[in-house]
């Protein structure tokens, strides 16, 4: 199983069968990056204006994905968090950064 999340306002964090923190690479409320799996399943994340992670699919694979948003007006949860499921995950792709179990 795999948890992904962002934190503070400029980390992508990891944890499950792969753990890793990524810098935020992103800047501007429509700039979405992507974090691709070994499943397949390809997601992208942002952190937006209001000071919140969102988390969409792009790409499913064959792990189950279940996205739990964050509501906009709650200051203690502000990402969503994504959990893919089902299937071992043995990699992460962060742009060049990558992350194995």
């Amino acid at each position: 199983m795999i948890t992904v999340y962002g934190a503070s306002d400029d980390l992508v964090e990891i944890e499950g069968d792969v753990r890793e923190e990524f810098s935020y690479r992103g800047g501007q409320e429509d700039d979405s990056t992507y974090l691709a799996f070994s499943d397949g399943t390809v997601l992208s994340i942002r952190y937006d204006n209001d000071g919140i992670w969102r988390i969409a699919p792009v790409c499913r694979g064959v792990a189950e994905l279940k996205i739990e948003q964050a509501p906009a007006d709650d200051e203690d949860n502000y990402s969503d968090q994504a959990t893919l499921d089902g299937v071992k995950i043995t990699w992460v792709l962060y742009g060049v950064d990558l992350a194995r179990a």
